[in-house]
């Protein structure tokens, strides 16, 4: 006789869930990870910027505005992202507490399956023994 896990639809559900879930937190991580490299983008441009306004010690008044207006745009840019970046960072969190969930809830419906299964096989080496048993007592009584 074969084992079968009468809950077995349920744990394959579950281990659907646990999958989309993983998918979920490996995206929004993957965007976590662009963010965080935009930012650092910014940043670079932002020193080069700074660097080329100190590399010349003469500017003429148009050139200072315009080059305030560029760090106006880079630190608008970059409060943007960073905006972005806690959005980001919530929903990372929310998907992984998300991942955590779904991972112990297929955990918990394997173990029982698992559990099951033993239990299963035990009864099944009883049933065995009993007609081994059965089997035996019935050859004794036949020789006497």
């Amino acid at each position: 006789m074969k084992f079968t896990f009468s809950f077995q639809k349920v744990l394959d559900f579950k281990e659907n869930e646990k999958e989309i879930a993983h998918q979920e937190y490996g995206t929004v991580k993957l965007q976590q990870s662009k963010l965080e490299e935009q930012m650092e983008g910014l940043e670079m441009v932002k020193d080069q910027v700074l660097d080329q306004y100190n590399q010349v010690h003469r500017k003429t008044v148009w050139e200072i505005l315009e080059v305030q207006r560029e760090l106006e745009y880079l630190n608008l840019q970059m409060k943007q992202l960073e905006n972005q970046s806690q959005i980001i960072h919530q929903e990372v969190e929310q998907k992984h507490q998300l991942l955590i969930e779904r991972t112990q809830e297929a955990k918990m419906w394997n173990q029982w399956k698992t559990k099951s299964k033993e239990a299963f096989q035990k009864q099944m080496d009883r049933q065995e023994q009993a007609m081994l048993d059965e089997m035996a007592i019935l050859r004794y009584s036949r020789r006497v």
